[in-house]
C-alpha cells in the first residue's frame, strides 16, 4: 500500500477534529488516539464499508475515512477498500485543495471519454498493439520541420527548428503544433513554455519498468518538464492551468493522450497510443 503523506493525514486528523471525534494533535502522524477517532467516525458508516473492516491496521482505516469523505464532496475515490491507488491520491488532493486552499482541481477526461475524438484511432499502450501498428522501436523515423522555433528543456539558449518522430504521426504533430502557433502566437508559446522541448524518439525502456517506452517509437512528446515533473499532480504541474486549455484541446482533437489529464502524474509526457 503506499504511503500516506504526513500533510494529507495532518488534514484527516483536522477533519475528524472538526467531525466531533479526538485523534489527538493534527501532527500528521497516525498514533493510536488517530486510530480511536477513525474508529469511531466510521462505525456509523458500518454499511458502506466491506467486512471486517475494523480489523483494519491503521493506514487502511485512514484510506478508508478519507475515501467516504472523498465520496460525501461528489469526488470519486474508486472502491471503498482502504487501498491508496492512484484515484484516492487524486480524489483527496481534490477535497483537500477545495477545502483548505479553496482551490478547483481541473475537469480531467477519461479514455473512453476521448475515444470518440480518435481520428486516427492510435494503438492501445500494449506492446504488441503498437508494434502491429508502427513496427519495431527505433524504426520508421522523419524529421518534423516545426511551424516554430523550440528551445531545448535543459539548454535553453540551443534552439532547435526540427526533431525526429516516428512517420505515421508526423503529419499529426504538424497540424497540432501550427494550430498550437496559430493560437497562442510567438509571445504566448514563450510565455507559456509551449516551445520547450523535453525530447521525442528516445530508444529506451520505461523508467524502472522492462517494455519500451512510448518515446521508443517516436510517438511520445515531452514539454516542459521542468514545471511538470513526473511525480507532479494537478496542484503543481504547470500544465494543469486554465490557459492551458486551447493546448490540450489541440492534442486531444488529435486523438493523443496526456498522462497528466488522464492520471494526474508526468504532465510533461503526450503520446498518440491511448492508455
Amino acid at each position: 500500500m503506499a504511503r500516506i503523506s504526513s500533510r494529507v493525514v495532518r488534514f484527516i486528523q483536522q477533519e475528524l477534529k472538526q467531525n466531533g471525534h479526538r485523534p489527538g494533535a493534527s501532527d500528521g502522524r497516525l498514533g493510536p488516539k488517530t486510530e480511536q477517532a477513525l474508529h469511531k467516525a466510521l462505525r456509523p458508516r458500518n454499511e458502506e464499508l466491506p467486512a471486517a473492516w475494523d480489523g483494519w491496521p491503521r493506514t487502511r482505516l485512514c484510506t478508508g475515512y478519507v475515501q467516504l469523505r472523498c465520496r460525501d464532496e461528489g469526488v470519486n475515490p474508486g472502491a471503498i477498500d482502504g487501498f491508496w491507488g492512484t484515484q484516492t491520491d487524486y480524489a483527496v488532493n481534490v477535497i483537500r485543495e477545495r477545502i483548505v486552499n479553496e482551490r478547483i482541481a481541473p475537469s480531467f477526461r477519461d479514455a473512453d471519454e476521448l475515444d470518440p475524438l480518435r481520428e486516427h484511432r492510435w494503438p492501445r499502450q500494449v506492446q504488441a498493439d503498437v508494434v502491429k501498428r508502427f513496427g519495431a522501436v527505433g524504426k520508421h523515423q522523419v524529421m518534423l520541420d516545426l511551424p516554430y522555433t523550440h528551445r531545448l528543456a535543459w539548454d535553453r539558449a540551443q534552439r532547435i527548428q526540427r526533431y525526429s518522430c516516428h512517420e505515421q504521426v508526423h503529419d499529426s504533430l504538424l497540424r497540432i503544433l501550427t494550430r498550437v502557433y496559430e493560437h497562442y502566437g510567438e509571445d504566448g508559446i514563450e510565455h507559456l513554455g509551449l516551445d520547450l522541448f523535453g525530447g521525442c524518439f528516445n530508444q529506451r525502456r520505461k523508467k524502472g519498468g522492462t517494455t519500451w517506452s512510448m518515446h521508443a517509437w517516436g510517438v511520445a512528446v515531452d514539454y516542459d518538464p521542468a514545471n511538470n515533473r513526473f511525480r507532479w499532480g494537478w496542484e503543481r504541474a504547470g500544465f494543469a492551468r486554465p490557459e492551458y486549455d486551447a493546448w490540450w484541446q489541440i492534442w486531444e482533437d488529435e486523438g493523443w493522450t496526456s498522462l497528466g489529464r488522464a492520471r494526474n502524474f508526468d504532465w510533461m509526457h503526450i503520446q498518440a497510443p491511448h492508455l
